[in-house]
């Protein structure tokens, strides 16, 4: 009983020096003048510009734009005609669904091109031209009319004859910031009328997708899922600036890395297809096999090109040209050679050749390296503007 009293006592008085010692170094310390941070206000403040201002991130609430958004976006649906291996006759299916915007009164709608294009489903063949049918935000189906597609840009361009359209504000692509909101409005999956919110990660992606590639296209964390493309990425009020096209992707969906085409290139190729019914671009007056392009050091694609050049010492990569006109042929430049840089930028695929002309307008001089019966060779060559043929 004697032991238990004691180590009770010592214990106690333990917790008491213990407290007091506490009680000490408070008090000591509210006496003590702030030395420490004293010593740290002028430190921080000489990190301090003199005119920097305190940052506060707005609120955004997208319900008003998504209200003036969505009666714009619409559902593209693709029938094909397909024949099965067993069937004697084609018959249409439905093939596909994406998502379009609607950009005038009169009817006219932006989509993908890869969301109208006619597809082939292993053994069965599309046997003509798809027929598209728009869902508009109101439930009503309406038949649609392909004006014109581009498959360097991905962009389609439809038109339909409804009344009471609600076309949406275009923006522009040029003034965006990364960090900026921005909202995709599309049909994911086949839910229709989907609005989902993130921020414009990244600009001027260059994508090798697809056989032309997406050029300087915006990246975006909005959810981006398979059937928004075509769809409306806009800014927080509203405005468009960016036609959904494609993500990155180990699963198929979304994991927030998106991507679409700037608006202020859309406006263009819209513009061309309405007008002339086919987008204009830029050229180098040449023409290709883009089969071969990014292939010459495959032994079979080399074999091919060592037959028609009679020779075997030519370059392992490059766009080999099977004829040229125009500025090209005025530079130099001959059937049979080699275009190997552009702007000093290494051309390899057709992605590489799309990438630098794509930005370029007619009128525009670039530089370019190229291999000609056996020497490099360089030269400058004035672009030209390519005639659509419709």
């Amino acid at each position: 009983m004697k032991r238990t009293t004691f180590i009770a006592t010592l214990a106690a008085c333990f917790v008491g020096v213990l407290g007091a010692l506490q009680v000490d170094r408070m008090v000591t310390a509210r006496n003590k003048p702030d030395d420490i941070f004293a010593e740290s206000k002028p430190f921080f403040s000489s990190l301090r510009p003199a005119n920097a201002e305190t940052l506060t991130a707005p609120a955004f609430d997208f319900r008003e734009a998504a209200k003036k958004v969505m009666p714009s976006v619409v559902s593209v649906d693709r029938f094909d005609k397909v024949r099965g291996f067993f069937e004697s006759q084609a018959s249409e299916r439905e093939t596909g669904t994406g998502s379009g915007v609607i950009v005038s009164k009169d009817g006219i709608i932006v989509t993908n091109n890869h969301v109208v294009e006619a597809q082939a489903f292993g053994r069965r063949q599309a046997a003509t031209a798809p027929r598209v049918q728009v869902r508009l935000f109101d439930g009503r189906k309406v038949e649609a009319k392909i004006l014109g597609t581009d498959p360097r840009s991905d962009l389609a361009v439809l038109k339909i004859e409804a009344q009471n359209l609600q076309p949406i504000e275009l923006g522009s692509s040029s003034t965006l910031e990364v960090g900026e909101w921005v909202m995709a409005v599309g049909n994911p999956l086949g839910f229709d009328n989907t609005v989902s919110v993130g921020v414009v990660s990244s600009k001027k992606r260059n994508l090798p997708v697809g056989e032309n590639g997406l050029v300087e296209g915006i990246q975006t964390d909005a959810a981006i899922n398979p059937g928004n493309s075509g769809g409306a990425l806009c800014n927080a009020q509203g405005q468009l600036i960016g036609i959904n096209s494609a993500i990155a992707s180990s699963t198929g969906q979304s994991v927030g890395i998106g991507f679409a085409i700037p608006i202020d290139r859309a406006k263009k190729v819209v513009n061309d297809i309405v007008k002339f019914g086919a987008p204009r671009y830029a050229g180098l007056g040449v023409s290709y096999d883009p089969r071969l392009a990014g292939q010459l050091d495959n032994p079979y694609a080399r074999q091919f090109v060592a037959e028609q050049l009679k020779r075997e010492d030519f370059p392992n990569h490059g766009i080999w040209l099977n004829a040229v006109s125009g500025p090209s042929e005025a530079a130099g430049i001959k059937s049979g050679d080699f275009i190997l840089e552009i702007e000093g930028q290494k051309i390899e695929s057709t992605f590489d050749l799309n990438k630098v002309v794509l930005t370029k307008n007619a009128g525009d001089k670039v530089k370019v390296k190229f291999w000609q019966a056996g020497q490099t060779k360089e030269t400058t060559i004035t672009l030209t503007e390519i005639k659509p043929s419709i």
